[in-house]
């Protein structure tokens, strides 16, 4: 089952708002067949694992057929996998969880056309697995993860330093952007650092770059609008600027207010942004842990010290209720893992 897992990841983000599914048949305590769902939109892990058993000159009939997910009962982007398991000849379906989507049955379906199942084996490592997921399917929200990086004073920009943290922190934040739908910031960091919020350091999808802008004051000329996919977050119905954004490949979403993020997050997550990383400034910070929006925390210290000149990684008396879950170095830096309680 761990070895499911191993497929599903390699696929990082690039299911969403899909689930990451892995899928292995074993027949004569051999793997004849595996698979993975590579994208949104293409055939599934269990589909995948088949076509590769007959590709290999094998045979799934008599078979087991191991997944990290319940397999579909219903039609969406593509067919059943159950109607192919069970056309296939497999006799047994061992999976690790339970979709939530409740048009999906796969269970029962398996049983009654005779095939063997077994469900919730390492169930809780599949779940860590689709945290994004299955945050989503209940409550249309997306997984947030809150990413500071800041000085050993707690300040995360001065004039006077470019790189905060160290190299192996860079390379790590990466990752978490390859990992992730989106990547959210504030005109604030747009204006100050004019980022790029990209993967160049490591092999991965960019992100989609989310912007809130309330009085839509972001430049044409910024390096993050270079990504034709990014998204703008505001209050300003209809502009000049509005319409030159567009040109250039922004989506322009507009909200009465910015400063509830809940109905922003729901917009988001219902057009398939359902694991985002938020990488702002002092106010986009304050506001995801005062609006208890986080899932999870990622503070990253290094041991360099701003001073004076430097800028407050938080408001004033924004971290009430934290608890350490996980400490891990990177380099030169410290990283803690936080949750809100």
């Amino acid at each position: 089952m761990r070895e499911t897992f191993a497929l599903a990841k390699k696929a990082k983000s690039l299911t969403y708002p899909n689930p990451l599914v892995g899928a292995l048949l074993i027949k004569d305590s051999e793997i004849i067949g595996e698979g993975y769902h590579k994208k949104y939109g293409s055939a599934h892990a269990e589909v995948e694992a088949i076509n590769d058993c007959i590709h290999k000159g094998n045979s799934p009939k008599e078979s087991t057929l191991y997944v990290s997910l319940e397999p579909c009962s219903h039609y969406g982007k593509t067919p059943p996998c159950t109607d192919l398991i069970i056309k296939s000849g497999i006799k047994k379906v061992v999976f690790a969880m339970t979709d939530p989507n409740p048009k999906v049955n796969g269970f029962e379906t398996l049983k009654k056309a005779g095939v063997e199942v077994i469900r919730g084996i390492l169930e809780e490592e599949a779940e860590n697995l689709n945290k994004a997921f299955l945050k989503f399917q209940k409550t249309g929200l997306p997984f947030i993860t809150l990413k500071i990086a800041s000085s050993i004073d707690f300040k995360i920009w001065s004039p006077e330093v470019t790189n905060i943290t160290g190299a192996e922190s860079q390379k790590f934040v990466h990752g978490l952007r390859s990992r992730s739908t989106s990547v959210l910031t504030g005109i604030g960091t747009i204006k100050k650092d004019n980022p790029y919020l990209t993967t160049r350091l490591v092999k991965g999808k960019n992100p989609t770059p989310i912007i809130l802008d309330s009085k839509l004051e972001i430049s044409p000329t910024s390096n993050v609008l270079r990504q034709k996919n990014a998204i703008i977050c505001t209050t300003v119905e209809h502009s000049s600027k509005k319409t030159q954004l567009e040109k250039l490949g922004a989506r322009i979403l507009t909200f009465k207010t910015l400063s509830n993020l809940k109905p922003i997050l729901k917009k988001l997550a219902s057009i398939g942004h359902i694991n985002i990383l938020v990488e702002g400034g002092p106010k986009i910070t304050d506001s995801f842990i005062k609006q208890n929006m986080t899932d999870t925390i990622l503070l990253l210290i290094s041991n360099i010290k701003l001073g004076e000149s430097g800028l407050a990684a938080t408001l004033p008396n924004s971290l009430p209720n934290i608890e350490i879950i996980n400490t891990k170095k990177l380099g030169r830096d410290i990283m803690l893992e936080l949750h809100q309680v």
